[in-house]
């Protein structure tokens, strides 16, 4: 069992996102996080350069708040911007660009990250994860501090897979979050432009490289309605990732009675099922509470129960009896569509 730490000193956060694809170079400076802390780099999507992510924002907001020593690296690089009278076009470009844009990524975040033997997370949405998986394809050795692979909506046929796997740590799958209710540009403009459905809307077809898990968030971000975009999902994927390294955040769970739920597709995003001695269990975020988690066990009769809720997620895979990392790193998601 790793050593669970609790975090009660102020937090550094260093933001580094001055990647960019005419004169794509690292800040110099080294991490200020100390050697051990974890590092989140997230790669933008369709749209051109993005200087301030949502994403970046939020996961920065709860890493401050709950004091915790990590670094947020927001990748900028020229994603294209969207002409509305040429879309296909741009798509095209896009897509060439985000190709053109993996050797950069990879000399400069990857190799750099592993030289510096820094632990980090992959956090790529849209179009960026054409970025994340050409660098991963193209890695030809594994990638030791490499601790977990997030698509967020990929915009990539659901077809697409990592032939190459040499650069994934062993046992280690990539996580694809797709949503095949909410996300209206997957299920209009990427289904224009080809008839295969993208792997951010459907889910991926190879269960071997990915765990698909489907949310109910937009594609866009929207500051008004009842839409929210994959943004959301920043504190969830945080919570997860510092529980394997062994880091907790200190909370409680709220009072909770065995009740039968409904799957809520809707509602509530899907973040991990677990593989626990009493059964099957399935971590969830609330759409438009993205704050408040519950823990659902599944019965083999496909009955589903609420054991488990509160704001906190590292309280909740406490109570669930996830003491330690490997038990988690050991879940099993559900790859059939």
């Amino acid at each position: 069992m790793k050593r669970l730490r609790q975090l009660l000193t102020t937090a550094v956060i260093a933001v580094m996102c001055t990647v960019q694809s005419s004169a794509a170079k690292l800040v110099e400076e080294p991490l200020k996080g100390g050697s051990d802390s974890l590092v989140f780099v997230y790669v933008h999507g369709f749209g051109g350069v993005k200087e301030s992510p949502k994403f970046c924002e939020n996961l920065q907001e709860f890493l401050l708040e709950e004091k915790v020593s990590s670094e947020v690296v927001n990748y900028e690089w020229d994603s294209v911007k969207v002409d509305p009278l040429h879309v296909g076009a741009s798509w095209i470009k896009s897509q060439k660009m985000a190709h053109a844009e993996a050797p950069r990524f990879r000399s400069e975040v990857l190799e750099k990250l592993e030289r510096d033997k820094r632990s980090y997370v992959i956090v790529a949405f849209s179009v960026g994860s054409r970025v994340a998986l050409q660098s991963l394809e193209s890695t030809k050795s594994e990638l030791k501090g490499l601790r977990g692979v997030y698509f967020l909506g990929s915009a990539m046929t659901k077809d697409t897979t990592l032939k190459n796997r040499k650069a994934l740590p062993k046992g280690m799958k990539i996580t694809n979050y797709h949503s095949p209710i909410r996300d209206m540009v997957h299920r209009m403009a990427f289904n224009f432009m080809s008839e295969t459905p993208p792997g951010g809307q459907v889910g991926s077809d190879d269960g071997k490289v990915f765990e698909n898990y489907p949310v109910s968030c937009a594609h866009a971000h929207k500051r008004v309605g009842f839409a929210t975009d994959y943004s959301g999902l920043a504190e969830a994927i945080a919570f997860l990732e510092l529980y394997e390294q062994g880091v907790t955040i200190s909370g409680s769970t709220k009072m909770n009675w065995n009740v039968p739920v409904v799957k809520g597709e809707m509602w509530w995003n899907k973040l991990r099922t677990l593989s626990l001695r009493n059964g099957t269990v399935e971590l969830e975020q609330h759409l438009m509470r993205p704050g408040y988690y519950r823990a659902v066990s599944i019965e083999k009769n496909g009955k589903r129960k609420r054991i488990a809720r509160g704001d906190n997620l590292h309280a909740i895979l406490q109570e669930l009896g996830v003491e330690d990392a490997p038990a988690l790193l050991a879940c099993g998601g559900p790859n059939a569509r």
